[in-house]
């Protein structure tokens, strides 16, 4: 069955007419786009069918974020067990033919998933984010949702938290799987809770908290951002362009993920609030979108 064929299946207007067709297609891209680690996993599919054991290895994941990702991705039709009858650790896994197609069709077009390979970029270098906004999100999810849960949500979590401190230094890999156990946990399938954390988070952070004070205007403040942006993060840029009552923060990273866009997004959020300021945050670019940077559009 071609992609178009699939898309064309069951999928009508309302009023009967014509197919919606790049609904469906864009419903599709967004579900797998929407989640690092199924991104992953459909890439590592893309060459061959593999087990579970093979697909962390290419996608260096956990097996129980594989299995999660597989349960997701089969319940959607794009991805299948050809040997359903083996022990699940040796069940063969492939791309169904639309999710085949679903791939072909991003390959061949100017948007693109995050990749799951290293950027030359990166070799001998690890992108890592301080850990003063994980350790402030960790104490507001005990307060709001109990030890007990928050404990159970990171139990397969990589780090140990109980070693974390401000000047520890997190992968930028270990915060997106704090992220995914997290929505595994607390979510709903998207990553508005990564986002709505992120606004009550992101204000206590001592090096946001230390701009945040300063009796200055919002555009002198938005300006001051990469001060910030260079003591949090080892990697990436961040420019910054102001206008009247906005301003556009411009980031430009090599692997972005879906949980820390929403991160960034969340925390200019909270920056407005913890300023008093009635305002927007607006997503308007993204280089998993094909975006040559991540743009955010704060108005007040």
């Amino acid at each position: 069955m071609s992609y178009k064929a699939y898309l064309l299946r069951g999928v009508r207007s309302r009023g009967g007419g014509r197919p919606q067709v790049h609904e469906r297609l864009w419903m599709d891209f967004s579900f797998v786009a929407s989640s690092g680690y199924r991104e992953r996993v459909v890439s590592a599919l893309a060459s061959a069918p593999k087990l579970p054991r093979q697909l962390a290895h290419d996608t260096d994941l956990r097996s129980t974020h594989v299995s999660r990702a597989l349960r997701e991705l089969s319940s959607r039709g794009l991805v299948e067990c050809l040997t359903p009858s083996a022990k699940s650790h040796g069940r063969l896994y492939a791309l169904t033919e639309p999710g085949a197609s679903l791939v072909a069709y991003r390959q061949n077009s100017n948007r693109r998933f995050s990749h799951v390979g290293r950027d030359p970029r990166e070799l001998g270098f690890v992108p890592k984010i301080r850990a003063a906004a994980t350790i402030r999100a960790l104490q507001f999810l005990k307060a709001a949702r109990g030890a007990s849960a928050l404990k159970d949500a990171l139990k397969d979590w990589t780090v140990n938290s109980d070693e974390l401190t401000e000047d520890t230094w997190l992968s930028a890999d270990a915060l997106d799987e704090f992220h995914e156990l997290l929505v595994s946990k607390f979510g709903n399938g998207n990553y508005d809770f990564i986002r709505n954390l992120y606004v009550h988070v992101a204000p206590g952070v001592s090096t946001i908290r230390e701009q945040i004070t300063k009796v200055i205007p919002l555009t002198a403040l938005a300006e001051r951002a990469p001060i910030v942006y260079s003591k949090e993060w080892n990697y990436g840029r961040l420019v910054v362009k102001t206008g009247r009552r906005q301003a556009f923060f411009q980031h430009f990273d090599w692997r972005p993920t879906p949980s820390l866009c929403a991160l960034f997004q969340g925390a200019y959020e909270g920056i407005l609030k913890a300023r008093e300021v009635a305002g927007t945050v607006t997503k308007t670019r993204c280089v998993r979108s094909g975006d040559d940077r991540c743009e955010y559009l704060v108005e007040w």
